[in-house]
């Protein structure tokens, strides 16, 4: 590196280090000269693996004609807000919108180029509407079909159930199939039906008119408020039965009537809804209409829950590390072996959502480094196992008394722990999973 690059990008790093956009300076052979905290955290790579290396060789999807900074060198040209699919550490196509600009000293002289940009949580729509399609990280062949699924019926008019465990992402399905459909551009109106007390969940959903109750005005509801646009109800099997036949209605003629009129009204919308049960599991107790079920399952989607998708545990840890890091460690840039090891191992009964607060909560007690090695399963100390009487009862207990000494002593490090105690790092994180330690 040149002295004038050497100074100049001195000068820069105090700034760009900060920034929680990836930044990147190459010199004029195209080697990197500086790589920010926010550009390895979407590598995935400590700063240090990077430096020195040409373009190509730290991004070998690429071509030198793709290459922004490349072409900087080449052309001396300017580039701003490009729009690129980033190829990340599992794989999976990134969205990137990045502005690059070569670096000349001060008689002239090519130095080399700088790149800054943003990683998009976002693909651009392909129709060149308003509305952006929320992407969908996956490495799992199941994950991938049910979302070639939700693609497709996205693009209809025809209404589209989701069926997944709490924290499995419906609403980003609902999102991304609003966003696909021909109503991109127009509102999308969220209703978690668990979340409203049945007394105002019709009022909320179908308005009201003056006198109807104590009180009442005339007030729009969603179903008018959505007009043209798409509604989508969570939970649905948490919807009072009675009001479900409204919503049958609704269906079927697409007709409707605010709490307290006699006069129907016409429902412009797309209705998606949810269950975060088995749908005819819902339809045998009692908790969904048997004929409304048959109504919405035009458009049927099944979320798997993040234990079933064990690939996609470490490329989603990597995603929410890239996303919540900068704001609470910024200097954090990766996920360490042994803590996606412990990651892997988890049952995640609450699905991505309790995925992602772990790593919010270990980021938080997270004690410095670039690599975050040890995840924060519990906010407090966890209870040991329960004993199930006798012999056999007795021995679990000892088990896990030795286990949970072992790592305690190896400050929850697996394979130091595993090493202590004479087994195989595979084994001990086995007897973790089966005593209830992990």
């Amino acid at each position: 590196m040149s002295e004038e690059l050497d100074w100049l990008v001195a000068c820069l790093r105090p700034v760009l280090d900060t920034l929680d956009r990836p930044a990147t300076v190459v010199d004029a052979d195209g080697r990197f000269v500086y790589y920010n905290p926010a550009s390895a955290r979407m590598d995935g790579v400590d700063v240090d693996e990077v430096i020195g290396k040409h373009v190509l060789e730290q991004n070998p999807w690429l071509t030198r004609e793709d290459s922004t900074l490349l072409q900087c060198l080449d052309r001396g040209a300017r580039f701003t807000d490009v729009c690129q699919s980033y190829i990340g550490p599992d794989g999976q196509a990134i969205p990137y919108l990045h502005t690059a600009v070569p670096l000349t000293g001060r008689g002239g002289a090519l130095l080399g180029a700088i790149e800054i940009g943003r990683q998009l949580r976002h693909m651009p729509n392909h129709r060149g509407e308003d509305a952006d399609v929320p992407r969908i990280a996956t490495a799992d062949p199941q994950m991938r079909q049910q979302i070639a699924w939700l693609d497709a019926f996205a693009a209809s008019e025809l209404p589209i159930l989701i069926y997944g465990e709490t924290g499995t992402g419906k609403e980003l399905f609902a999102r991304r199939a609003h966003a696909l459909s021909p109503r991109g551009s127009r509102p999308l109106f969220t209703v978690n039906c668990a979340a409203i007390p049945d007394t105002l969940l019709e009022s909320t959903l179908f308005g009201t008119v003056r006198g109807a109750f104590t009180g009442a005005e005339n007030r729009k509801g969603l179903l008018t408020q959505a007009d043209g646009g798409t509604l989508f109800l969570d939970e649905l099997n948490s919807m009072p039965i009675q009001l479900q036949g409204k919503l049958l209605r609704v269906l079927q003629d697409g007709s409707y009537q605010p709490l307290g009129s006699h006069q129907s009204l016409l429902a412009n919308v797309r209705l998606i809804a949810a269950l975060n049960q088995e749908p005819l599991a819902a339809v045998e107790q009692g908790r969904l209409r048997e004929d409304l079920y048959y109504r919405l399952n035009v458009g049927y989607v099944h979320i798997p829950a993040l234990r079933d998708r064990r690939d996609d545990v470490p490329l989603l840890a990597r995603e929410l590390l890239a996303r919540h890091a900068p704001e609470l460690k910024p200097q954090v840039t990766q996920l360490g072996p042994e803590a996606e090891a412990v990651l892997l191992a988890q049952d995640w009964r609450g699905n991505v959502r309790e995925l992602e607060n772990i790593l919010r909560r270990s980021l938080l007690l997270h004690d410095g480094g670039a690599r975050l090695e040890r995840i924060a399963l519990h906010a407090g100390v966890q209870a040991a196992p329960r004993a199930d009487g006798g012999l056999r009862g007795q021995l679990r207990e000892r088990e896990a008394e030795q286990i949970r000494a072992a790592l305690a002593e190896q400050r929850g490090n697996v394979s130091a722990a595993a090493r202590q105690l004479g087994l195989a790092r595979s084994t001990l994180v086995s007897r973790l999973r089966r005593l209830g330690l992990a």
